[in-house]
């Protein structure tokens, strides 16, 4: 029987926090049922993305740890976690998903 696929929620703020890319690591080699969702507002806490990241194209991420990845708008969003629940609960590892949110400072 798999395991349940558990779904993270994060902010590009997150992204910077010491240690994410290593747990991002981890879970792609113990292939873990993780749906990373990261609500992309456009800013990592108060700093606009592009001068948070070199890329802020954040599935980008996706394939340097070997995982499979989808940035979608809100609209297309049911369809991308069903997706990701289906490639996490076949064994396929995690799956991270890049939300691009609408709003001119929606940050909290």
């Amino acid at each position: 029987m798999s395991e349940p696929v558990e779904i993270v929620e994060l902010r590009p703020a997150d992204l910077l926090a010491e240690g994410f890319h290593a747990r991002l690591n981890a879970a792609a080699l113990a292939h873990a049922p993780k749906v990373l969702l990261i609500r992309n507002n456009g800013y990592a806490g108060e700093t606009p993305l592009p001068l948070a990241f070199a890329n802020p194209c954040l599935v980008d991420l996706a394939p340097c740890f070997r995982i499979r990845g989808a940035r979608v708008r809100p609209e297309a969003l049911g369809a991308a976690l069903g997706r990701a629940r289906e490639v996490c609960a076949a064994g396929h590892g995690p799956f991270l998903i890049e939300l691009l949110e609408d709003g001119p400072r929606a940050r909290e």
